[in-house]
This record gives C-alpha cells, structure tokens and sequence, in this order.
C-alpha cells in the first residue's frame, strides 16, 4: 500500500535543524488549505484587511506562498496516512520510522495550537502563518536555504499592512490581531525547545549514565 505524497517534488531534510523548519511548513501548509477551503466553500465570510490594495497584495503573497508549499512540503494528511498505515508492512514501518522526527515536532506545533486556540475562538490565521514566517526565518534566522522561495516574501512589508489595518479595527478585532502576535510567539518557542532523540543518541546516553554511576 502506497502512501500519497500530496506533492509532487517533495524536499526530505536530513538534519534535525531542518526537519524543525519542515514540520513547520507542513504546519502552515495545512492551515491554509483548510482556511482556504472554508473560505472557497462560503462557509465564512471573506476577510479583508485594510483597503482592497492591501487585501488584494496579502491573499497573492499567501496563494503563492500554498502553490509552493504544495509542491514540496506535505500536509497533515500524510502523516495521519501515515500512522494509520503504518503496522501494515515492513516498507511503511521504516517509512514512518523515518520521518518520525518531523512529526515529533509538528506534533509539538498541533498540541500548542489546540491548547492555546480552545475550538470556536477567533482567529487570523492568514495573520498567524506570516508572524510563524517572520519569527522562525527573521528572528531565528532559520535556514531557507532548502526552501528558496521562502526569501521572496516581504515579511515586515506584510505586517506593516496587517498592522495598518489594525488601526480601524474594533478593540474586540485589535484583541484578535494581538493574540495572533501572542499565539505565534508560543508555537514557535514550544518547536524551539521541542527535541527528538534517536535510538542511538538514548543508547549512547544510557551508556555514559552507566559509566558515570561505576565511576
């Protein structure tokens, strides 16, 4: 049994570092195709940031940004594939053995957003995914070297307007716009201090705890 990559050119990292970056596209991936598909389905009404200069420029970035994304970074989907399939066959065991790592630390990113999103809150995540963008690869200064085009959005130019448009807003809406800044800021501490430690790294850390207590 196959498992349905949901991209067609997918960039597998090697290092740990990297798969922290993935799992966070993957993250942000899924989030905008689900919000986007709610919005495609007039399940909720169009939001608009701004004038319709600004609404119309944010909307281009983030399509761009999901077009990408889709050619090269899976969505949630393959993982829960994944484990669901993943007892069936010695070549899906060693499949999700290997990309157990980056599902360690999307699985931090999932659980973080549950807890600090209780379900029916109010949300940007249009706002969200850009502040997740800007503080991994600006403020981190993480690594884009797998993913290029990551370097072609306009992050401060993007919250510039974001926060241009906060200005009309309501306080209910500033509140919201303030909790995507706070949220974000929580996801991606919580993947910072996530850590996954292979097999070999526990055996090795096993063995020098034994040594030590002999010693």
């Amino acid at each position: 049994m196959s498992i349905n990559f949901n991209c067609p050119n997918r960039i597998k990292p090697k290092l740990l570092r990297e798969q922290k970056t993935e799992a966070l596209l993957v993250f942000i991936r899924t989030t905008l195709e689900q919000h986007f598909k709610i919005i495609d389905n007039d399940e909720i009404e169009y939001p608009e940031f701004g004038s319709k200069e600004d609404t119309e420029h944010i909307y281009k970035e983030l399509n761009k940004l999901l077009e990408n994304l889709k050619d090269c970074v899976v969505n949630s989907s393959y993982l829960h594939s994944l484990i669901e399939n993943s007892g069936k066959s010695k070549v899906l065991n060693m499949l999700a053995l290997k990309e157990k790592p980056m599902m360690v630390y999307y699985d931090s990113l999932a659980k973080s957003i549950k807890k600090n999103l209780p379900s029916g809150s109010s949300w940007i995540p249009e706002l969200m995914v850009i502040c997740l963008l800007s503080q991994w690869i600006i403020e981190e200064e993480k690594s884009t070297y797998l993913y290029p085009f990551l370097n072609d959005i306009n992050y401060l130019d993007l919250m510039e307007r974001f926060d241009k448009a906060k200005e009309d807003e309501t306080d209910n809406k500033k509140e919201i716009v303030f909790n995507m800044y706070k949220l974000s800021t929580i996801l991606i501490d919580n993947l910072k201090k996530c850590s996954y430690t292979t097999q070999k790294n526990k055996s090795k850390s096993k063995k020098r705890k034994k040594n030590n207590f002999i010693i």
